[in-house]
């Protein structure tokens, strides 16, 4: 009996996949001031490399690079790369067993998030002995701090007194920041679950490995109860008073993120379907980046595929247009 060509693959472990894997898991816990945009994509690597081998072989693979890097940070006194290690082990391991559970991609990208989110709860509330209230002041305080001193040495640099209007818009900026915290920290972590997302797809589609995260990117749905949570969340945000308004609005700033990212898949179809030109492609991106309310739009496009299924639409317009070209 003959073995299909991609089991005999995955049957082996490639030795030099595997050190890349580690490597890919280590290097952003080794370089600090470059964490931040290592996470975005080096977990997703890794989870790539991994994916030659069988799961188990994966998973103890990865278990044994967290154990080992533990330790060894935590006798050196890395403990800040103890924590970077966990959060990239729970974004390769995550996608790991998506493949083998076959998820589908956006499923896989939400449990990412929310598996990051969690982890970082966790650590908080281990960190702090159960006093969430005094790390996260302490975490408000940090961030006001740095803003302060960015805001200080813009006015060192400046010529002369800022105008009144500018000085009143530093102040709301910063009591914006106060106010949405958590909503941006959540929003770096959707974005963290998505890229590394994007990234294991792409890296596996190159090596011609197969992944099982389907559909491609321009075909992405969020689940249908997203939209429950949405309403929920702003009507939490129209109390007058308390801390559901503000957890209302952290809710729907997470949301908004989320369906930004479907209304940016929509416009991918759209762009595909079309057979538009590249730079136009990225001379509408960047439109959209450079005026707010065209991000607005795109969220609102996101949201609203729910009810109007816009890639369903324009299949159904251009299909018979394109066969009367025909």
């Amino acid at each position: 009996m003959n073995i299909p060509s991609t089991q005999g693959h995955r049957a082996r472990i490639p030795l030099k996949d595997s050190i890349a894997a580690v490597g890919a898991l280590i290097i952003p816990c080794l370089l600090p001031e470059l964490n931040s945009i290592l996470q975005f994509f080096m977990p997703g690597a890794a989870a790539a490399f991994l994916n030659t081998c069988s799961f188990r072989r994966n998973l103890a693979i990865l278990l044994a690079v967290y154990i080992a890097g533990s330790i060894i940070f935590l006798v050196t006194g890395m403990v800040a790369s103890t924590l970077i290690l966990a959060q990239a082990s729970v974004i390769c391991g995550g996608l790991l067993i998506a493949v083998w559970k076959r998820v589908e991609a956006p499923e896989t990208f939400l449990v990412l998030t929310l598996s990051v989110i969690c982890m970082s709860i966790i650590v908080m509330v281990v960190a702090s002995g159960w006093n969430i209230q005094e790390i996260y002041t302490k975490m408000i305080t940090a961030m006001t701090n740095e803003y302060d001193k960015a805001v200080e040495l813009y006015k060192k640099n400046s010529n002369g007194p800022l105008p009144a209007q500018l000085d009143q818009l530093i102040i709301s900026i910063r009591e914006t920041l106060v106010a949405y915290f958590p909503g941006i920290v959540c929003s770096f972590f959707v974005f963290l679950g998505f890229a590394n997302t994007i990234t294991f797809t792409k890296l596996n589609s190159i090596k011609g490995r197969e992944c099982n995260l389907e559909p491609e990117f321009d075909r992405w749905r969020l689940p249908w109860w997203l939209v429950w949570a949405f309403i929920l969340f702003g009507f939490m945000a129209v109390v007058p008073e308390g801390i559901w308004p503000v957890i209302g609005r952290n809710g729907v700033l997470v949301l908004c993120v989320l369906y930004l990212i479907q209304g940016f898949s929509i416009m991918k179809f759209f762009f595909k379907v079309m057979d538009t030109p590249i730079y136009i492609r990225y001379l509408v991106y960047a439109l959209i980046g450079i005026q707010w309310y065209g991000l607005l739009l795109v969220v609102f496009t996101g949201l609203m595929d729910n009810w109007f299924d816009f890639r369903t639409r324009i299949e159904k317009r251009i299909t018979p247009e394109k066969k009367d070209q025909d």
